[in-house]
């Protein structure tokens, strides 16, 4: 893969989306999921909701801010 992976405790935001709904704030990477299919990245994160989720790796829109 070209761009570097996300680790548990990086902070991301997201693309846009379904039907370009805006996804805001940050999200928590949690854990890092096995590859889909396709090789990509998927990660588990936490967004500002507190929900959930996965998400693939060409979801997340910039670089993580690193903690501590």
């Amino acid at each position: 893969m070209a761009s570097q992976p996300y680790k548990p405790g990086d902070l991301v935001n997201l693309e846009p989306g379904f039907a370009n709904q805006a996804r805001l704030g940050l999200y928590e990477i949690l854990r890092v999921m096995p590859p889909r299919d396709n090789k990509e990245e998927q990660y588990r994160v936490r967004g500002p909701d507190g929900l959930e989720r996965a998400i693939g790796h060409h979801e997340i829109a910039e670089t993580p801010v690193r903690r501590g």
